[in-house]
């Protein structure tokens, strides 16, 4: 208890903006709280799995993978930020509705309060010294993947042609709370996640697999390094530090025993596809009501969740409220999840992250037939084999529709759909306009739209000025 106290006690000093002076008559003025690497161990011991951090409900309901809770209540309120993203309406000053974000908050908070604090001391702490470059290195790339999420987010997509001129967030390298912390461009914020995943690689402490599943290890270390390759457009990179990833964990998950019993179950604290578990409190799926237009244009006959499981029900024609468990939903013949035991590492990495970032990489690059192999490898485990049809491609715009098509999938109700789209906005050639139609209303999404960058929250934007908004 003494030591969870201790850690309490920075934690709040960490949070708040001001002096701990205040709290030193708890120990000698002077004297470190964090004595040694097993007290700063306690700092990386998140609750990662079920963390209010990845409540990122907002992000797949912007992509149309979902349909917002209680739909009738939000239409009937069009001064509100949920009315704004179902409706796609850009008139609404967003950034004097969001008074408060939980996603950001509690992202910076983990940063702040436990990443930073940690690396601010570990150098300097008693105890096994190759524990501790162990935590530095696992709390260096923890660090650089939540700013990766943090400037999808909240900035404009990376594009090498304007990424040094556009407004990014405030990458949080040091523990400083003297000062306010300024905003870095996207450029910025890349290089500085990259130098913090090469500072990680190159104290070459980390287990190759996470001894706990939310911990960092080889496997994530080079998978976060490959998403940050494939989005700046490095595919070759990518490719480098995928297959680094994959020689820790290649254990693609496999749906075809769910054939068998109709139910399909993922438990995320064992599941052998973990590369990093991050999650919402909904480890599963339960209450997020696919969109009849993903429904219609992304899923084909076969596929095992859908037509094989009792993971989907739906229903057809019109538009329908549904009652579960007390919430209300509205759908048009739209797919419906289940709770049923299938549990979604939504908000972390699995091996499928590492097969699809490297068969995108091999399709930029022109290796089509390698590509195909790949994502044909992840579709007989995603299909039934009488509805099995491998895929072909020939050039990059085919090869690329049947990647958008089988990840869009893959990455339903997660950050990832999300980035994906809003990245290939940037290329003319791959933007698309998302629509929905509610009540025989249609609302569209254009590639340019504002609503693609999250507002800072007033909670930031009021104490400092340093963050001005990116749209």
């Amino acid at each position: 208890m003494k030591i969870i106290n201790r850690l309490l006690m920075v934690i709040l000093c960490a949070v708040s903006m001001n002096s701990c002076d205040r709290y030193t008559d708890l120990t000698p003025k002077g004297k470190n709280l964090l004595l040694n690497v097993d007290d700063l161990d306690y700092l990386l011991n998140v609750n990662l799995s079920a963390s209010t951090a990845f409540y990122m409900q907002n992000l797949p309901a912007l992509t149309n993978d979902m349909y917002l809770t209680t739909v009738s209540n939000i239409l009937a309120n069009n001064q509100t930020m949920n009315y704004a993203i179902l409706t796609y309406d850009e008139t609404l000053n967003r950034a004097d509705l969001q008074k408060t974000d939980l996603v950001y908050e509690q992202l910076y908070a983990l940063i702040s309060s436990r990443l930073n604090v940690l690396l601010d001391q570990v150098d300097n702490a008693e105890g096994d010294v190759l524990k501790g470059k162990r935590l530095k290195a696992e709390a260096l790339t923890l660090r650089a993947f939540l700013h990766y999420l943090v400037v999808n987010i909240y900035a404009k997509a990376y594009d090498p042609a304007t990424a040094a001129r556009e407004g990014g967030i405030a990458y949080m390298d040091k523990l400083d709370f003297e000062n306010l912390p300024q905003k870095s461009t996207v450029e910025e914020v890349y290089q500085k996640i990259l130098t913090d995943l090469r500072l990680a690689e190159e104290l070459d402490a980390l287990h190759d697999l996470p001894q706990v599943v939310t911990r960092p290890s080889k496997a994530f270390l080079y998978a976060v390094k490959a998403e940050v390759f494939r989005t700046m457009r490095r595919y070759e990179d990518a490719i480098v530090a995928a297959d680094k990833a994959l020689t820790y964990n290649n254990n693609l998950e496999d749906h075809r025993p769910f054939i068998a019993t109709g139910i399909a179950v993922r438990t995320n604290r064992t599941a052998s596809d973990n590369i990093l578990l991050a999650a919402d409190k909904l480890n599963n799926p339960t209450f997020r009501v696919v969109s009849i237009e993903v429904m219609e244009k992304y899923f084909e006959k076969g596929y095992i969740l859908k037509d094989y499981t009792s993971t989907y029900s739906y229903t057809t024609g019109g538009v329908n409220y549904s009652e579960l468990n007390g919430t209300q939903f509205a759908f048009a013949g739209a797919l419906m999840f289940y709770a049923n035991g299938y549990q979604q590492n939504a908000a972390g990495m699995t091996v499928s992250d590492l097969y699809f970032i490297k068969a995108e990489s091999l399709i930029r690059l022109g290796r089509y037939v390698d590509a195909m192999t790949l994502l044909n490898y992840v579709k007989e485990r995603r299909f039934h084999p009488s509805d099995y049809v491998p895929y072909v491609a020939t050039d990059e715009q085919q090869a690329m529709a049947v990647f958008k098509k089988l990840s869009r999938l893959e990455f339903l109700f997660t950050w990832k759909n999300y980035v994906n789209i809003k990245r290939w906005n940037t290329e003319d050639r791959y933007k698309e306009t998302i629509t929905r139609t509610i009540n025989g209303k249609v609302y569209s999404l254009s590639p340019q739209s504002p609503l693609w960058i999250f507002p800072f929250p007033q909670s930031v934007t009021n104490y400092n000025t340093n963050m001005t908004q990116n749209y």
